[in-house]
């Protein structure tokens, strides 16, 4: 009972790239579609900072360095929620960039 051991060559010769498998053909995007994921590509970083800078005002006011932050209760009162917004937001905008330029590449 043996096997035959494949090399590294041969593994990335039938592995496709991550980029391959992580991003899926949309190439019957076009037009408003395009230009929307490309705003929001542009405009979803601006929001990610602000989401982090309010994990951080939430984080400075539970340790007593800042004023009381302006939602007493509920889920958006906890400043985990805000960095982990922050962070989907920020890999959100990452992943709409590589699918704009996936789908037309440079002007």
């Amino acid at each position: 009972m043996s096997w035959q051991a494949f090399s590294w060559t041969e593994i990335q010769a039938r592995t496709p790239w991550i980029s391959e498998r992580v991003l899926p053909d949309v190439s019957w995007l076009t037009g408003h579609a395009l230009t929307a994921l490309s705003v929001a590509a542009v405009f979803l970083p601006s929001f990610a900072f602000m989401e982090a800078a309010l994990g951080a005002w939430r984080l400075c006011a539970d340790l007593g360095w800042a004023g009381a932050f302006f939602v007493d209760a509920g889920i958006l009162s906890h400043w985990q929620v805000w960095f982990a917004l922050a962070g989907f937001t920020q890999a959100s905008a990452l992943y709409l960039k590589r699918l704009v330029e996936k789908i037309q590449p440079s002007e």
